[in-house]
């Protein structure tokens, strides 16, 4: 019964860790108190690392993840610690159901959207799922800040990036968009 008592204690300290680590970062990332590590960095290379190290969890969901990513590389000048989160879509898509990561770079514009199907209903609009503590599913019957998408949204504007929420039934899109910076 103590074993019990312990392992819960440690998950809860853990995902009270999370949770401070979460405040942390968007109130420095919305005060502007936060130094970035800008660098060039090939976006392609880097959503292929994070699925790589995503590989164990997306393995074990039920979800069927399709992949549409450019063979050449797409160099934007970026912090790579702060530019991509997956755990919002791993633990909040419809369970069987396929999830779409593309990016396309055209026009002087890098664009990256994520896809999937909610697994609960969508009873909320665009505007309120950026804002903090706010989480898709009211029920909470999942552990998360309601901070993930609000962090996100900061880094990406932090980083002269737009980025853009639909919704269309229970169809969940964010869309992450970049200026290329001309080469000369």
């Amino acid at each position: 019964e103590r074993k019990e008592y312990v392992a819960t204690l440690e998950k809860k300290s853990q995902r009270l860790k999370v949770l401070i680590e979460d405040l942390f970062e968007i109130s420095k990332a919305t005060t502007d108190n936060i130094v970035m590590n800008y660098d060039e960095v090939d976006l392609v290379s880097l959503i292929k690392e994070v699925r790589l190290e995503n590989e164990d969890k997306i393995q074990s969901s039920t979800l069927d993840f399709r992949w549409s990513l450019p063979e050449e590389k797409c160099i934007l000048r970026l912090d790579p610690q702060r530019t991509f989160r997956m755990q919002n879509i791993l633990k909040y898509s419809m369970a069987h159901s396929r999830v779409y990561i593309a990016m396309n770079d055209q026009d002087g514009k890098v664009t990256v959207s994520l896809k999937n199907m909610s697994a609960t209903e969508m009873n909320f609009t665009p505007e309120e799922i950026t804002e903090r503590f706010v989480r898709g599913d009211l029920s909470r019957n999942t552990e998360g800040s309601g901070l993930g998408l609000a962090i996100a949204q900061s880094f990406t504007e932090l980083q002269g990036g737009e980025f853009k929420v639909e919704t269309d039934a229970d169809l969940f899109k964010v869309t992450i968009t970049w200026k290329k910076q001309s080469q000369t």
